[in-house]
């Protein structure tokens, strides 16, 4: 079984997006955060805080993010996976895998909608009074504890195949495969690494959180005084979106390249792929 050093990998992907990043924030952006910020920029404000917006012509940007990001984080996986790639080389192969990467993604979302239905409806059962309250339709103590007792479950469960799943973009760029065997693939080599790949994965939620946390909150406040509050279509809404977006630009060129470098540790690839 091949080690894995996350040091090694986040020095190797320090050292590649230092060299590189003339190349890969200009496509990060692009690709992944600008979609995502467009999306923002043209959706309605909810009715009530902690509503969806409603449905519009703005939901048109859900399959161009959802097709951009993953060609994106594709382009970028294959640029740390070889460097001296172009962009135009990159973004191709990224083109080409999509379709393999996206029958997995679909795949695993309908097996998470079967377990996430089975768990659920078995803490019903159990639960005193939650099946009286899903009849009902009326939410009470018994459905709100049925309810938390799922995500209590699904949480470890999600975190822990997150992490048996992380390499299936790196994968998708590097090999030929298709959806399932790129499910099975990530899960071969990740075998004996779970739990140091779920607390790189705790981690990494940490850091990104607080980091945008942050960031948004002082972009916000000094935006906000300076150019008023942020409303749908005002200059304030659009320049803290655009501050978010490089923030996502930096944390997608980083997060992606480094999960890259850690499936060549655990497909043994170093030797052929050192380039620091």
């Amino acid at each position: 079984m091949p080690s894995l050093s996350i040091t090694q990998a986040w020095n190797e992907t320090a050292s590649f997006v230092k060299r590189e990043s003339g190349l890969l924030f200009p496509l990060a952006f692009m690709l992944v955060a600008l979609p995502v910020a467009l999306m923002e920029v043209f959706s309605p404000a909810p009715a009530a805080p902690g509503e969806v917006p409603a449905p519009g012509a703005w939901l048109l940007f859900f399959p161009l993010v959802m097709v951009t990001s993953m060609i994106g984080n594709l382009a970028i996986s294959y640029l740390a996976l070889r460097p001296g790639t172009s962009v135009g080389e990159a973004i191709g192969r990224g083109a080409r895998s999509f379709f393999s990467l996206f029958g997995a993604a679909l795949l695993l979302m309908v097996a998470a909608g079967i377990a996430f239905f089975v768990i659920a409806m078995v803490m019903v059962m159990i639960v005193p009074g939650a099946a009286a309250d899903a009849q009902s339709g009326v939410v009470t103590g018994p459905m709100a504890t049925a309810t938390l007792l799922t995500m209590l479950v699904l949480l470890p469960l999600l975190l822990f195949l997150g992490a048996r799943l992380m390499l299936m973009t790196p994968i998708a760029a590097d090999e030929q495969a298709g959806p399932i065997a790129l499910i099975t693939r990530s899960w071969s080599l990740t075998r004996g690494h779970a739990w140091k790949l779920v607390g790189f994965m705790l981690l990494v939620l940490v850091l990104v959180m607080v980091v945008s946390m942050a960031v948004q909150a002082v972009a916000g406040l000094l935006l906000t005084l300076a150019a008023g509050p942020p409303e749908p279509g005002s200059t304030s809404r659009l320049l803290i979106t655009l501050v978010m977006a490089a923030v996502n630009t930096v944390i997608t060129a980083y997060l992606t390249s480094l999960i890259a470098r850690i499936y060549v540790q655990l497909s043994g690839g170093g030797e052929e792929r050192v380039f620091i």
